[in-house]
């Protein structure tokens, strides 16, 4: 590792004088240890709320919250001065960021089947999961790999461009699943005008609102200037989306059991151990 590799990324992180460079900090420690406490909490809620621990919504859901842990620790390695090489802290960031990611968009979608009965549909959202999993995450690892090897080079000017490209196309994949959610939750709420049912629908629907709404803010913050600010914030709203998720669990229960035979229902709503959202 050459020591203008590690210092023109930690320099990309924070920047400005003195001042703004300690308020940076401050806000950057405070983003990590909200972060790391979410995702702990998270991974403890995996094996507690399933009684069977398999199934793409449980794997989908332990895998994008345990990634939480290591984004967080890469960052901070990066930030502050441990010593620790550069290389670890990229491939920490990176491959963590990769199971947070498309790790949250298996979330959505191993849920998306409990409003959505259209096999095509549902097909073609996994589709395009995996293909946008490939043309970002793969572009985004070379080109940091290759802006850590040559600081100087065009690889970090590559790397600075294609990372908010992979952001807005990650953000917009994330509106279409919880665009599809919302649009057949309102549809089933016309179905049920009233009830309990329409209640729980309606807690879905104001649930998964709020989870369109961090993922239009973590776009947001790419572009406001605060770069050490953004990259754990990122962390944050990723841990906040998947404590909905349990939010939401309690209810996709009450809905399986309550508008279809139970024994009909997938196994990922069956393996959900019976508990009150958050």
């Amino acid at each position: 590792m050459s020591t203008d590799s590690a210092s023109t990324l930690t320099t990309s992180l924070i920047h400005g004088n003195p001042a703004k460079q300690q308020v940076q900090a401050h806000i950057f420690s405070a983003f990590a240890a909200i972060a790391w406490y979410n995702a702990i909490e998270l991974v403890i809620l995996c094996f507690v709320s399933f009684k069977r621990r398999h199934g793409c919504y449980f794997w989908s859901l332990l895998v994008a919250s345990a990634s939480i842990i290591p984004h967080c620790l890469g960052y901070v390695l990066l930030f502050f001065p441990t010593g620790v090489s550069v290389y670890i802290c990229v491939t920490l960031i990176m491959f963590s960021w990769c199971g947070m990611v498309t790790g949250q968009s298996m979330v959505l979608w191993s849920r998306l089947y409990l409003v959505l009965q259209n096999t095509k549909v549902l097909r073609r959202v996994l589709w395009m999961i995996v293909v946008d999993a490939v043309l970002f995450h793969i572009p985004a690892i070379v080109l940091l790999y290759g802006a850590v090897s040559t600081p100087y080079g065009n690889f970090a000017q590559g790397y600075n461009i294609f990372e908010r490209i992979e952001l807005v196309g990650f953000c917009i994949q994330e509106l279409i699943i919880s665009g599809i959610y919302v649009w057949e939750t309102v549809k089933l709420l016309r179905l049920r005008p009233q009830g309990r049912r329409h209640g729980i629908l309606q807690q879905l629907l104001i649930i998964n609102i709020f989870i369109l709404i961090l993922s239009l803010i973590v776009v947001v913050t790419e572009y406001v200037g605060y770069y050490a600010v953004e990259v754990l914030f990122k962390s944050v709203a990723y841990s906040i989306k998947l404590k909905l998720e349990y939010a939401i669990l309690g209810e996709l229960v009450a809905i399986a059991r309550g508008s279809y035979r139970f024994e009909d229902v997938q196994s990922s709503s069956r393996e959900i151990n019976s508990f009150p959202s958050s």
